[in-house]
């Protein structure tokens, strides 16, 4: 039977706190740089002030993606009563629904490591979304996703407990529906 629940994601490792902070180090460090080069009117220091500028973009991608986001895997119910899967990101109070889908349409789940992932090759009928909380985790899980209007991989970062548990109830939902079907037929 499926039930519903909510997982926060935590990230597995600090590697984006270190960039983040490094990038902001190299982004004052460049800003210092190119203003005593311009005081001492040096030719060309426009380049010199490109670096402070993209260390600050690194800055601001990598606390907004990894550092102020909180995500949450939920499986609930929509109005129809089908099981849905839902990623979510909390911002400060700003609650954003990233993915909804639903949990019979979910395929396939397959744990990855960071070589894996890094070498799969998505097939161009496919659209790929990432909700990994962690800069360059461990490992990961990919979920496969048919729907009428779309196939999709799905890449998140959570114990092997609940990926074995969205498995299971894949395989409950799609019997579910198969039964609503036949039931329907009749």
């Amino acid at each position: 039977m499926i039930n519903e629940l909510s997982v926060k994601a935590k990230p597995s490792n600090n590697k984006a706190r270190v960039a983040f902070y490094t990038a902001l180090t190299v982004a004052a460090l460049g800003a210092v740089t190119y203003l005593a080069l311009r005081a001492l009117s040096v030719e060309k220091s426009g380049l010199v002030g490109f670096i402070p500028l993209a260390a600050a973009v690194a800055a601001v991608f990598f606390y907004s993606k990894y550092i102020s986001g909180i995500y949450y895997y939920d499986v609930t119910f929509d109005s129809s009563g089908y099981a849905v899967f839902v990623v979510r990101q909390v911002i400060g109070k700003r609650n954003s629904t990233l993915c909804r889908i639903g949990i019979s349409e979910i395929f396939r789940v397959q744990r990855e490591n960071t070589e894996q992932r890094r070498n799969h090759k998505t097939p161009k009928d496919h659209k790929r979304y990432s909700y990994l909380p962690t800069l360059l985790p461990e490992y990961s899980y990919r979920l496969i996703t048919r729907s009428r209007y779309e196939r999709s991989e799905i890449i998140i970062e959570c114990s092997d407990e609940f990926a074995e548990l969205i498995k299971q109830y894949a395989a409950e939902a799609r019997e579910a529906d198969a039964l609503r079907e036949a039931e329907d037929e009749y």
